[in-house]
């Protein structure tokens, strides 16, 4: 069976049961694989689309295995190893990125995203630690003259923002906070909260956490931080 068949016969299985109909073991087994799934991932610097596509599955159900929305069936797990070239057995082991460094080299970050249509926003994923109910980006932001406004967002989990370079307006419910080049801020993501840049060109190092098991309300980095036309 080719890979396109193989997508369109997988995207014909049922759904898992509901969430209250799933025992606790097997709840807590479809979050861990999820996690560790996406840490065999981002530890081989393979994008969703890539291993969605070297497993011959579809990106959505690769999105609903890594946000534990769904559990693999048995030739898929094998697929997914396979393509990340690991043993079925490391998916139940322990996370990717716990068991030895990842060094990312200047100018080679894991991810880079472009997270509107005009390109006014670039994100670098710079790292990523995996840990069993925790999960902390480090992140690069850089934001070309011309943008103006993110979108806000709302997450159970954390940011510090430190300005390199340009400034930022960090507004967290009705307060705002003028950031500028060297200041560094930390806050908590439970409030919705969203960005300004009054000076055009910014660049932003930034540290992102969360807690895995509400990883389906964390920040998604391939287009939900800016508004298109909030510019």
């Amino acid at each position: 069976m080719d890979n396109r068949a193989m997508v369109a016969h997988l995207d014909e299985t049922p759904e898992d049961p509901i969430e209250g109909e799933i025992s606790p073991q097997i709840a807590n087994l479809r979050t861990a694989l999820g996690a560790r799934l996406r840490g065999h991932r981002i530890h081989r610097n393979m994008t969703g689309v890539a291993l969605s596509s070297a497993a011959g599955i579809s990106g959505a159900m690769l999105s609903k295995i890594e946000s534990a929305e769904r559990i693999p069936s048995l030739p898929v797990l094998v697929a997914l190893a396979a393509a990340l070239g690991v043993e079925v057995g490391d998916l139940f082991g322990s996370s990717a990125g716990l068991t030895e460094p990842v060094l990312v080299r200047a100018g080679q970050p894991l991810s880079t995203r472009k997270v509107d249509d005009d390109d006014l926003v670039q994100i670098e994923q710079l790292g990523v630690m995996e840990l069993p109910e925790v999960q902390i980006r480090l992140l690069r932001m850089r934001a070309a003259k011309g943008c103006k406004t993110m979108k806000p967002v709302q997450f159970d989990g954390f940011w510090i923002d430190h300005i390199v370079k340009g400034e930022l307006v960090v507004c967290i419910g009705e307060r705002e906070y003028h950031l500028r080049a060297g200041d560094t801020m930390t806050y908590r993501g439970e409030v919705p909260h969203y960005g300004r840049f009054p000076g055009g060109a910014t660049e932003v190092l930034a540290v992102q956490g969360w807690i895995n098991t509400n990883a389906q309300r964390r920040i998604k980095l391939d287009g939900a931080l800016l508004s298109p036309g909030q510019r």
